[in-house]
């Protein structure tokens, strides 16, 4: 074989060996890359002022401001909750649910966007008081039409234990670059990986129960009452 011919061969041979490897790149990027791209990923079909509408997990990065671990876990949690409170057929109404929620960020974000449209104008505020921590990622969610409810939280060891002290960190320009590595690793596990888990791997297999209930929280009297509480407790930090 001439010269000529053993360099086309060879450029043949590593020509096919970079074709294997993009494609190989690729499949890994569709089985494991942005979640909102996962065909199996369910949406969040709801009834919202009469109309359906469908909330994607990409509308919800875009309302947070980008591809959020707190986001990825709550729509998670919000899919699972419908599942466990509605028929395979039916499509939830907004308002005849009723979501308590005891973490800040992402979480909060999310249920906007379900329970509220999105919408700047629509974005509740975390009251003062309520703190980050993964203790908090828990949620009640109720049906008020067959009074049935049910309580779950992420469940134990699933979040990395130094998520909020690393967090703290990168605010405040401390990281080290080896923490910051990490950090950067525990994000992409919570927003890649969690989407591919099943409900009962990310929340266990939570009772569904019958409530009865007292009080009554009057449209936008949250929203007030957060202000409120807000401005007194900025009023606190001056004094």
């Amino acid at each position: 074989m001439s010269n000529i011919r053993k360099i086309r061969f060879t450029n043949i041979v590593v020509l096919n060996i970079l074709i294997a490897m993009c494609l190989f790149c690729v499949q890994a990027f569709a089985a494991d890359g942005n979640p909102s791209t996962k065909k199996d990923l369910p949406l969040i079909s709801v009834i919202h002022d009469n109309h359906l509408r469908e909330v994607t997990l990409q509308e919800v990065y875009d309302f947070h401001g980008g591809p959020c671990p707190g986001v990825t876990m709550a729509y998670m949690a919000m899919a699972y909750s419908v599942a466990l409170l509605h028929e395979p057929d039916e499509v939830p109404d907004v308002d005849d649910l009723i979501i308590v929620n005891r973490a800040p960020g992402g979480p909060m974000d999310l249920f906007d966007v379900v329970m509220r449209g999105g919408g700047q104008t629509n974005r509740t505020w975390p009251p003062a008081g309520m703190t980050r921590g993964a203790d908090n990622f828990r949620f009640l969610f109720m049906r008020k039409s067959t009074l049935q409810a049910v309580d779950f939280g992420l469940r134990e060891g699933l979040w990395p234990e130094d998520w909020f002290e690393l967090r703290d960190k990168f605010r405040a320009g401390t990281i080290t670059d080896a923490e910051a590595e990490k950090r950067k690793q525990d994000r992409q596990y919570v927003i890649n990986r969690f989407p591919g888990k099943s409900y009962e791997e990310l929340f266990g297999t939570p009772e569904v129960f019958t409530f009865t209930a007292w009080g009554n929280i009057e449209k936008g009297e949250m929203d007030r009452r957060i202000r409120e509480q807000r401005r007194q407790a900025r009023g606190q930090d001056r004094d």
